[in-house]
């Protein structure tokens, strides 16, 4: 990335406001946008399709307060991204509130300038229409080793009529192999929910869906790229044009059941 310099807050900001896009459409979705942070509920009982941004610089812990409260009303569970500048306040207000984190996770960028295009013999195509979808829920259903069905429940129907989220899908012999997402928020892209079926794993089929994601997005007048990255996929978003920004602390939110009377 060369000299260039990114705002955490305003990359922060950009990605959560990506991944609210990227849920709008889903079944039992909501979308809350703080001052402090963002939150995109997908609806399903899986962390990481609840997933809140505080990036602050004001209001850090009332983003945790908010988040906390309505993930425990919908009896859902959740994650929580921080990034480093909000860390302090965020830690405090996550003590309060009795939140656990496993630890931190890289948050990577890319310029529209670096980034870099690979294809491994694949083709991927951007899902237009219902059957698309119902791919992408397969492949990221096996992937995660969820019911597809969430997976469904969380795209939504609309999605490919939307203005601001894309699924890309790589195929081989026709076959759906590998999906990524991506969310918009004006000239910065947000990438979410890449996954590969497991039985296909480390064969370069993310590496071209997401590849041909950002390629559509610089051809649409893109400039930045941001990502949350499973530290075991740094290498492969390196790979594209990706930098390691930052560390975001990571917070959970456990799901409670309702007591039984």
């Amino acid at each position: 990335m060369g000299s260039r310099r990114v705002s955490l807050v305003d990359l922060g900001r950009a990605v959560g406001d990506g991944w609210c896009a990227f849920v709008r459409g889903a079944a039992r979705g909501e979308a809350l946008l703080m001052p402090g942070g963002s939150l995109g509920i997908g609806g399903e009982a899986f962390a990481d399709m609840n997933f809140g941004y505080v990036f602050g610089p004001e209001g850090v812990g009332a983003a945790m307060r908010r988040f906390e409260r309505l993930l425990r009303e919908r009896r859902l569970p959740g994650t929580i991204a921080v990034i480093s500048p909000a860390a302090e306040e965020a830690a405090q207000a996550a003590a309060v509130l009795g939140l656990d984190s496993p630890g931190s996770i890289p948050l990577m960028c890319a310029h529209s300038a670096d980034v870099r295009h690979v294809d491994h013999g694949y083709v991927v195509e951007r899902v237009s229409d219902l059957s698309g979808i119902m791919d992408a829920a397969e492949v990221l259903g096996d992937a995660y080793e969820i019911p597809p069905e969430w997976i469904r429940s969380m795209l939504g129907p609309r999605l490919p009529d939307m203005q601001s989220a894309d699924v890309f899908l790589t195929r081989r012999d026709g076959r759906a192999l590998s999906a990524a997402g991506t969310g918009r928020s004006g000239a910065t892209v947000g990438i979410y929910a890449v996954g590969t079926r497991l039985a296909h794993r480390r064969r370069g089929a993310a590496a071209a869906a997401v590849s041909a994601a950002l390629d559509h997005h610089v051809r649409t007048g893109a400039h930045l790229f941001g990502l949350l990255s499973d530290p075991a996929a740094e290498s492969l978003y390196a790979g594209l044009g990706f930098s390691v920004v930052d560390h975001a602390q990571i917070w959970r939110v456990e799901e409670r059941r309702a007591q039984a009377g």
